[in-house]
């Protein structure tokens, strides 16, 4: 596999001190709108992401519009075909347009692409099966989002600002507990209990995902992770350095989470990332909040 961090700056692109930024997705189909609330609300600019504008605008169709694999829609989702569809220019279009809007004026620019196992989940081969039921398939699909990464990170850099890389992996839970349905109800997906080996040669980069695991920053809505298990994984975590990138929550609510266990906040590592919204008065508002939250735990 090409690993990213070989056609991307060397130098760590995160930020050294706590940030805050979007996920990704944005209400709406105007991006001009869209990168104006970003560039004007949040310390670390996302490229915005418009699943409004439709087909190929979801997480997926944007990641899979960057690969030299050919995908396109099939019967129930996404399926390797013998083209790519137009959706594969609008990344292109979207640069050109925040080239003009954000050149010179960031820093640094926070790019999300979806990881490879959601990849290997939602897009199936030719023969109806998900890519992540064929070993052959699933190198294929990781190798060629490594290569896309690195490219897209270049384009990005040179257009705009030094890159922060997300990978987006909502499927991931299902993928490790193995509750992947298959293409048939006979076909059963093994779960991928240490998904972490297929994620590493991704260099540095920031998880999001609906699970933790031994990742180095990934992010966590604390508020859902009330359990005793929930609560001594978060621990263990910030014990052993990680960085958390949570969802805004009320600065009280926080100190009574982390005072439960026994751990200071001021010396955990702490992002904080906007919840979406359904507008993008409601995003610039939640980003806005999450700016504030990140500043009072610096």
């Amino acid at each position: 596999m090409t690993n990213p961090a070989t056609t991307a700056p060397a130098a760590s692109t995160a930020p050294a001190a706590p940030t805050a930024f979007g996920l990704g997705p944005l209400p709406g189909t105007d991006l001009v709108q869209a990168a104006d609330v970003v560039l004007s609300e949040s310390p670390l600019p996302h490229i915005p992401q418009l699943p409004d504008r439709g087909v190929g605008s979801d997480a997926v169709g944007r990641t899979a519009a960057l690969l030299e694999i050919p995908v396109d829609r099939g019967p129930r989702g996404w399926r390797v075909a013998t083209r790519h569809r137009g959706a594969r220019d609008l990344m292109s279009r979207d640069l050109d347009t925040l080239e003009e809007l954000w050149s010179g004026k960031v820093d640094r620019v926070k790019v999300q692409v979806t990881g490879p196992w959601t990849l290997a989940a939602e897009i199936e081969m030719p023969n109806g099966h998900r890519m992540i039921t064929d070993p052959g398939a699933l190198r294929d699909i990781t190798d060629a989002l490594g290569e896309a990464v690195g490219r897209h990170r270049v384009d990005v850099e040179k257009r705009i600002a030094p890159t922060v890389l997300q990978l987006d992996e909502p499927r991931l839970a299902d993928v490790t507990a193995g509750t992947l349905a298959g293409a048939t109800r006979y076909e059963e997906i093994a779960a991928v209990p240490e998904p972490w080996e297929r994620l590493a040669p991704f260099g540095e980069f920031l998880l999001h995902a609906p699970l933790l695991i031994d990742a180095p920053w990934q992010t966590a809505d604390l508020a859902q992770l009330t359990s005793p298990e929930d609560r001594d994984r978060v621990a263990r975590l910030v014990d052993s350095g990680a960085r958390l990138a949570i969802a805004s929550v009320e600065p009280s609510w926080l100190w009574r989470y982390f005072e439960e266990l026994q751990l200071d906040p001021g010396e955990a590592r702490l992002d904080v990332w906007a919840r979406p919204a359904s507008n993008l008065r409601e995003a610039a508002s939640n980003l806005a909040e999450a700016r504030q939250m990140a500043d009072g735990l610096a």
